[in-house]
């Protein structure tokens, strides 16, 4: 998982003082932050395999999925793996510790597989699941956050443009209505 978050401040601020004034400079920034998305979602998609990265992961639906152990298990199934891979403009927690939210938009893993697949080992390294596991596809962070890490440096510097083109408008406009 990147050490580093990306952090931007007044995102939402901006685009609401902005969109009183410019509402095609708010369609630009959100169009930037869409296509970044995409491309990151698209991306961690594309390190999702057909077949499990353990072979006694399921590749068939548990009889009871909401039990815990070996009979509830998320199967491995790709597509719904991939399909769980989202974008939301919801705003919500980003860093619990440090009080992060985001409102621009994130990426989440809505899939139980894909969220086991991702995160395992991050807090608790033990275990042979989890040894395993690393032991075939590498430490926790294996598709969102490997996918952000990956394009870490072109996200941050088109959405902090983006921010900063959004906010000179913004500028601009009021120095205008300032006279």
């Amino acid at each position: 998982m990147s050490k580093n978050a990306i952090v931007l401040t007044g995102v939402k601020e901006t685009l609401k003082a902005l969109e009183s004034f410019d509402k095609q400079a708010v369609k630009e920034f959100t169009k930037v932050i869409n296509s970044e998305l995409r491309i990151a979602k698209q991306d961690a998609q594309g390190f999702v395999d057909g077949e499990p990265p353990l072979s006694g992961w399921n590749t068939v639906p548990a009889v009871k999925p909401r039990s815990r152990g070996g009979a509830g298990w998320p199967a491995w199934d790709q597509s719904v793996i991939k399909t769980g891979i989202s974008s939301t403009k919801a705003e919500g927690k980003v860093n619990k510790s440090k009080g992060y939210t985001t409102s621009a938009g994130a990426l989440k893993n809505r899939s139980a597989a894909g969220v086991i697949y991702e995160l395992a080992g991050r807090t608790n390294k033990s275990g042979r699941f989890i040894k395993n596991l690393e032991g075939a596809v590498g430490g926790a962070s294996r598709l969102i956050w490997k996918s952000v890490d990956k394009n870490k440096d072109r996200i941050e510097r088109n959405v902090s443009d983006a921010l900063e083109k959004a906010k000179s408008t913004l500028q601009k406009n009021l120095n205008m209505r300032r006279g």
